[in-house]
Order: C-alpha cells, then sequence, then structure tokens
C-alpha cells in the first residue's frame, strides 16, 4: 500500500505549484533588464550616411583608377578547381606596396564577365561586377552592372542596373565577395613570396 495520503499528495502538489510560480516571476524581472540593455545598447550605435559613404566609396575608385600602374597578374591554371575553371587571369594593381585593385577575367569565348575589387588596407570597399567587363577600366557607375558597397567589413549598399538602389541587401553575396577577395590576397601573398 501507498504511504501518502491524498491531503499529503494535494499539499506537496499545491507547495510545487507555490515554488514554481515563485521561481517564474523571480526569472521575469531580470529577463526585462536584459532586454533594455540590448535595445539601450542598438540606441546607442551610430547611424551612418550611406549616402556620403557611397560617394567617398566612389571617390576612392576614381582616385585608385587614375592612379593605376601596371598589375601583377597570375594565371590561374595552378591555382584551385574553383578558381581555375571561373576565371583565366587574376590581376592585382597596388599603391605604396597594397593591393588596392584586383580584377578577375574569364576565359576567352566562354564569357565576358568580370569582377573588380577595390580595397583600402587591405580591406574590401568596393565590388564591381559587370556582365560584359571588356573595355576602358573605369567606366562610369550607369554603365556597371552591380556594384557592392562596403563599410568596417560590412555590405551597407548594393546598386544594380536594374533598380536605381537596393536595400534589401542578400548578406550570402557579402559573405562570398569577402571570400573572394581573401582567398585573392592569398594568392598574392603567396606569389610575392615566391618571386
Amino acid at each position: 500500500m501507498n504511504k501518502f495520503t491524498i491531503p499529503t499528495l494535494i499539499s506537496f502538489s499545491a507547495f510545487s505549484l507555490l515554488f514554481s510560480c515563485s521561481n517564474d516571476s523571480a526569472k521575469e524581472p531580470n529577463e526585462m533588464v536584459v532586454e533594455e540593455t540590448i535595445i539601450e545598447m542598438e540606441e546607442e550605435k551610430p547611424s551612418l550616411d550611406i549616402d556620403s559613404l557611397v560617394k567617398s566609396i566612389d571617390e576612392e575608385r576614381t582616385s585608385i583608377e587614375n592612379e593605376l600602374g601596371e598589375p601583377m597578374e597570375i594565371t590561374t591554371a595552378e591555382l584551385k578547381e574553383k578558381i581555375k575553371q571561373k576565371w583565366s587571369k587574376i590581376e592585382f594593381y597596388t599603391k605604396d606596396d597594397k593591393v588596392v585593385r584586383i580584377k578577375t577575367y574569364p576565359y576567352p569565348g566562354i564569357s565576358k564577365r568580370t569582377e573588380e575589387f577595390y580595397l583600402k588596407d587591405r580591406a574590401l570597399i568596393l565590388a564591381v561586377i559587370e556582365d560584359d567587363g571588356s573595355g576602358d577600366r573605369g567606366k562610369s557607375n550607369d554603365e556597371i552592372d552591380k556594384m557592392y558597397y562596403f563599410h568596417d567589413n560590412e555590405l551597407i549598399y548594393e546598386m544594380n542596373e536594374l533598380t536605381e538602389k537596393e536595400y534589401s541587401i542578400r548578406e550570402s553575396d557579402a559573405e562570398e565577395l569577402f571570400s573572394e577577395v581573401s582567398e585573392y590576397l592569398n594568392i598574392y601573398d603567396h606569389a610575392r613570396h615566391a618571386e
């Protein structure tokens, strides 16, 4: 026979319920404090003047284009499959021994698509993607298919030929572009040390 009686079980259940409720109410104020702290931290983050940053990056691009010398060219034959399947060569342009521009070229007869990356202190500030990247460099923004602007390692703005301004930026695009630039810089560093 069970030694617990119904009144004992009811008392035990009531005690458990009371204890459970007091623990839940003790947690709620702490959770509210955490939420308030998070909100305060978000409010303190300064807002960016996107238009001003885009203008500044465009000016930096123009400056880089006007001061470019001869590039260091690397063919992709000895590189990873992913790169050599996509590109035939990569050009690296430097200023004061720092890479400021990288341009990738497709295989002739397969595609005309190119990608250009502009850097400041090895940080990506602009990626330019053209379906037909042949012709003179330094095209105006109106002649370019897609442009991705970066600030403090974050994608802040995208412009493409279909919509003048696009604020619904896809993070996967940004991650892919960062990954490519990082890989290209490693290729450049390896080639420089091999000389």
